[in-house]
């Protein structure tokens, strides 16, 4: 669903055929997630977010997986054919073109590592960060840069997770999540670059257009006074 569109309770209770009641709770539990955003006296509507919303998740992201692959146990090993895996799935996305496959195994591939620390907080943390990050920025992203090269940056975070070398799991997650947040640092100085820009031709159009003496006015008047002129000859 866009951002802005409308929750409308009762046609979700026509859809699901269920009562009011838990349709309620889950709007609710929606709005406390921030998915949702609740409006007065208009029920709610998907909530927008922004660009540095979208940097900032991301950025705790990487700090939350650092800490996650330094700090996971001996099972992660058990682990390592299923990363692996997914980590060729999500080249395979890439390769075509699949980028709601490639945000799929994506998800699982780094959750598979937050969860293998079997820290509850940190998991929890790091879930909660599903919204933000999963947003229009993210695909711009991805359609902005070379995707292969991008998927392909997973396989040597397994490689050093299989041989052990957590200390350097966690700085190639936190390299891979920092290359978003550069390029969504890029477009946010682009962005403030270009209002200036775009504030500056309004302001010119303005003054060109009430600056402008109307063509009447000029070219009329010399032909009225030569008229008058001849009739007193």
């Amino acid at each position: 669903m866009p951002a802005g569109f409308r929750v409308i309770e009762a046609v979700l209770v026509e859809e699901f055929d269920i009562s009011a009641t838990p349709i309620r709770e889950a709007i609710r539990e929606l709005v406390a997630m921030g998915v949702l955003e609740a409006r007065h006296n208009r029920g709610a509507t998907v909530r927008e977010v922004s660009l540095k919303e979208t940097k900032e998740a991301f950025q705790v992201r990487a700090s939350l997986e650092s800490l996650a692959a330094s700090t996971t146990n001996a099972g992660i090993k058990e682990q390592c054919e299923a990363l692996r895996q997914a980590a060729e799935e999500i080249v395979k996305a890439a390769s075509s073109g699949d980028f709601a496959a490639f945000q799929e195994h994506n998800q699982n591939f780094h959750r598979t590592i937050v969860a293998s620390c079997n820290n509850s907080v940190l998991l929890r943390t790091w879930d909660s960060l599903f919204f933000q990050v999963r947003t229009r920025w993210t695909m711009d992203y991805l359609q902005s840069v070379d995707p292969i090269a991008i998927a392909k940056e997973h396989l040597p975070i397994v490689d050093a997770l299989e041989i052990g070398n957590l200390s350097h799991a966690a700085l190639l997650l936190a390299t891979h999540s920092n290359h978003l947040v550069d390029f969504l640092n890029n477009e946010a100085s682009r962005r403030e670059e270009s209002i200036p820009m775009a504030l500056s031709k309004k302001e010119q159009r303005r003054k060109s257009s009430t600056g402008r003496v109307p063509d009447i006015g000029l070219r009329a008047q010399p032909n009225f006074v030569s008229s008058q002129s001849e009739r007193q000859l």
